[in-house]
């Protein structure tokens, strides 16, 4: 069975970037495409005596709304993307971010927007796309708006406009990290870019040693090769994902906490990177 790319959507801006953004690595990657609108109705102590609850007649008209807008997302990405194999647009009971996850273990990639302003209150992705980056069974891709350059913003990262940068460390999460940037440097058939931040001082010979085996380990595609040295390795990132078609990072890098399941780093760059920002775990695929 062919693993989809996942897309959960709510109707704001940021979720309909998200989709506009799955659709196109679900081309690339020749798979199916499955958006999802998750909704978890008000649960009502106390139901009225002797007549119909007002809730669930309210429930009903949310789910029959949700319908509609959930398919009409479907009719435009089909009518945009029709070499797509396969478009499912549908709704899904639960809570987004729990939906999401448990989506996540049969999917090629799963893609959430970065904050969901605009849609229906019960449905803001604020805090989804963190929970999806830390608890994800495989690759996440975040949409964050893509800076201008000019102190503005827009949503609709393309793919195209730049390399595929990756972070190095040394850790198990990176290598997992690489192996997804290379892969989607191939199917976009650009360069990857290996960068290695590092703190003012910190020069270890593991770091470049770590740098140079991933170079090795990626044969056949172009590879830039890049330290960094600053005061801050997350703003390091930050402000390269700026060139990037794709900046992906493990989850957790070398020396993060067990216990903290998105490091600084991957935590610095799903709430203030620009553009893509796809984050994955040493046990993903």
């Amino acid at each position: 069975m062919i693993a989809p790319v996942v897309v959960g959507v709510d109707g704001s801006p940021s979720s309909l970037a998200a989709a506009r953004y799955a659709a196109r690595l679900a081309v690339r990657r020749q798979t199916t495409l499955d958006c999802v609108l998750a909704y978890q109705p008000a649960v009502y102590a106390y139901p009225p005596m002797g007549g119909m609850d007002p809730g669930l007649l309210a429930d009903d008209q949310v789910r029959e709304d949700l319908d509609r807008m959930i398919a009409h997302i479907g009719d435009g990405l089909r009518d945009a993307h029709p070499e797509l194999t396969d478009v499912t647009a549908r709704q899904v009971p639960g809570g987004p971010a729990a939906a999401l996850i448990e989506l996540s273990r049969t999917a090629a990639v799963t893609v959430v927007g970065s904050r969901g302003v605009g849609g229906f209150e019960q449905l803001l992705l604020g805090s989804v796309s963190s929970q999806v980056a830390a608890h994800a069974q495989g690759p996440v891709v975040v949409v964050r708006p893509v800076s201008t350059g000019d102190d503005g913003e827009g949503f609709d990262p393309d793919p195209d406009a730049g390399p595929v940068l990756v972070g190095i460390d040394g850790s198990a999460e990176s290598q997992a990290a690489l192996r997804f940037a290379a892969e989607e440097a191939q199917l976009r058939r650009t360069s990857l870019v290996l960068v290695q931040a590092r703190a003012e001082g910190d020069e270890d010979a593991a770091l470049d040693e770590a740098l140079n085996s991933a170079a090795a380990e990626v044969a056949g595609i172009p590879v830039d090769k890049r330290i960094v040295t600053s005061k801050s390795v997350e703003d390091t990132m930050i402000e390269a994902s700026r060139e990037a078609g794709l900046t992906v990072v493990g989850c957790r890098g070398r020396g993060g906490f067990t216990g903290a399941l998105l490091g600084s780093v991957s935590r610095a760059l799903t709430q203030h990177g620009s553009g893509a920002i796809g984050v994955v775990h040493k046990h993903d695929r």
